[in-house]
């Protein structure tokens, strides 16, 4: 049997980030000045279990703006230019509205969320330890299966969830509208995630 997903809605490519020669000092650096924010401001964040994210700061000088990722960007564009029509969205400007990182030091995790009027999510995994957890996607069809006969323990054993397996330089897309979280990580080492926000630019200029 072969199940096969004619709207396929996460798609995964890879990026060399090169994260320990040219980006680990910076994201360190960046985590730090947003973790004196939130303890600054008691923010509360969905990072928990003592996981940090740079959503706090990220107006000031958005990840995604370094020269490190001067690379990165146009390759992204390319690859969303790609998703676009594939999922057979209207042609339009498109807009890389914001991004961030977070941190998850061992026993860390983002909490469930999504992307409220984001055309494209983005999650670039750029070190990812092992054990140091699965992205985690909710079931859009929730409204659908109350109609099904499920098994008795499909949410206690949380069964409305699908775990996808990341690792460094997986580059994750999916629509904003996905809920989504992550799994603690298990590992003895930190986590770096960047989020990016593509959004679609409705007005003609």
């Amino acid at each position: 049997m072969k199940s096969l997903n004619p709207f396929p809605y996460i798609i995964k490519c890879k990026y060399d980030f090169n994260f320990d020669k040219t980006l680990r000092g910076k994201v360190e650096g960046h985590i730090a000045a947003a973790r004196e924010q939130i303890e600054l401001n008691k923010f509360d964040t969905l990072e928990k279990g003592g996981g940090t994210t740079s959503v706090v700061i990220n107006k000031i000088i958005p990840p995604h703006v370094w020269d490190e990722f001067e690379d990165f960007r146009p390759w992204l564009y390319k690859k969303v230019d790609n998703i676009w029509e594939h999922w057979k969205l209207q042609p339009m400007n498109k807009h890389l509205s914001d991004s961030w990182i977070n941190e998850h030091p061992p026993g860390a995790w983002t909490a469930e969320h999504h992307h409220q009027n984001v055309t494209v999510a983005v999650a670039a995994y750029l070190d990812v330890p092992k054990d140091s957890g699965r992205f985690m996607v909710k079931n859009p069809f929730a409204m659908y299966k109350l109609g099904e006969p499920l098994c008795y323990n499909y949410y206690d054993e949380r069964m409305d969830w699908e775990y996808i397996e990341v690792k460094t330089n997986d580059v994750l897309f999916f629509p904003g509208w996905l809920t989504h979280k992550t799994e603690v990580n298990h590992s003895k080492d930190n986590r770096y995630v960047m989020s990016l926000n593509i959004m679609g630019n409705y007005v003609n200029n």
